[in-house]
């Protein structure tokens, strides 16, 4: 790839990140909200309906990757995905139940998987060279994205209400789905799918075993309280959505902190950069745990954490899938952590109902030292 294209590319791509993370940011800080309320106030009925299209996820992910990684046309699965995506939104926007909400989470799961794994291995094979400076340059963009569309969603959601969002958000969706369309691929493949290329797991480099177990181990405190973050804030501290908004917007902002970080992650270990993120989220569980009141929690809930670990996740994945087929090898991956993801929030949210909800935040925190002391163990050369 020129300079010139690959320039191009990373501008798009940018843009991409930035059109998509504003779209969804608009819906993001108030959807299990939508469905807590929707579930008559139960943890355990929202986690369900939050987790409800994984089992289908799980399958047809892997099938559109291994049908991503035969055919090639990345672009058309990552389409496929946002136009799914765009219909759903629209069709939960009239939904009044937490049947026809699941209802509608689950169907749309069947194409809208598509384009997670396409979109993972399009991203590796276009960021070839400085993966770590480049995932900083493009989740930079997410963030500032992310950061406009979570300011205005408190707003929006006081004066237009959550349903508007949705489909405020299904027609801004128009934008990247066009931005994806102008990119260029490089020369597709052209092999016969088969049943047996369906069915066959990806080449997994061996090296992808320690360090997923040290991501699973590491990012338990968020599948363990991620699903209770707005509810909580809302609902138990008191806090305005406006508030939740605003807070959403400055924390996205934060995620600036993507450009050092990336820069740090081609320099620094992988072990390293885990072993920085574990300790960091022990301090944030320990100080939304002690947290008096939304605006201490605030306080803690801005700390940017999470892009220390999550680019040097991201580099190691892409330097993995190298060695492997790349759509496919991505979504056997999302299908371990959407298991792992869903099985947790949905305990979880049994736990909230059990238990007061900041139980979770002092589980997390737990969980967190342990994750950082198994990833040193694991990783350790």
């Amino acid at each position: 790839m020129s300079s010139s294209s690959d320039k191009r590319t990373i501008a798009l791509l940018s843009w991409y990140n930035l059109t998509s993370s504003f779209a969804g940011n608009l819906v993001a800080p108030f959807l299990s909200i939508f469905f807590y309320q929707l579930a008559g106030n139960k943890f355990f009925q929202t986690s369900i309906a939050s987790q409800s299209s994984v089992i289908v996820s799980v399958v047809m992910s892997l099938f559109w990757a291994r049908l991503s990684d035969v055919k090639g046309h990345r672009k058309r699965y990552i389409q496929l995905g946002i136009l799914t995506g765009i219909l759903s939104s629209i069709a939960l926007s009239f939904v009044d139940n937490i049947e026809t909400a699941i209802l509608v989470q689950v169907l749309g799961a069947f194409t809208g998987s598509a384009s997670g794994a396409a979109f993972s291995a399009l991203m590796a094979e276009k960021f070839r060279d400085q993966r770590g400076a480049r995932l900083g340059i493009y989740n930079a963009a997410g963030v500032i994205g992310g950061f406009t569309g979570s300011l205005v969603s408190g707003l929006l959601y006081n004066t237009l209400g959550f349903r508007w969002l949705l489909r405020l958000n299904a027609l801004l969706s128009i934008i990247p789905l066009s931005l994806i369309s102008l990119i260029d691929e490089e020369q597709n493949n052209s092999n016969k799918a088969s049943l047996k290329g369906f069915l066959s797991l990806p080449r997994i480099p061996r090296r992808f075993w320690k360090l997923y177990l040290a991501r699973v181990i590491l990012t338990l405190p968020g599948a363990f309280s991620g699903g209770i973050f707005a509810i909580y804030f809302v609902k138990f501290l008191a806090g305005p959505p406006e508030a939740w908004s605003v807070l959403i917007a400055v924390t996205t902002l934060f995620g600036l902190a993507s450009i050092p970080y990336g820069r740090l992650a081609d320099r620094l270990s992988t072990r390293k950069m885990f072993t920085m993120a574990g300790l960091g989220w022990t301090l944030l569980y320990l100080g939304y745990y002690l947290s008096p009141n939304y605006l201490w929690f605030s306080v803690f809930f801005v700390i940017p954490v999470w892009p220390a670990f999550w680019l040097a996740y991201s580099k190691a994945l892409m330097d993995l899938s190298d060695e492997s087929e790349r759509a496919t090898f991505y979504a056997f991956e999302g299908t371990l952590s959407t298991i792992f993801g869903s099985l947790v929030g949905i305990f979880a949210g049994y736990l909230a109902d059990q238990f007061a909800p900041r139980t979770l935040f002092l589980l997390s925190a737990l969980a967190a030292v342990a994750g950082t002391i198994a990833a040193n163990l694991l990783l350790e050369k």
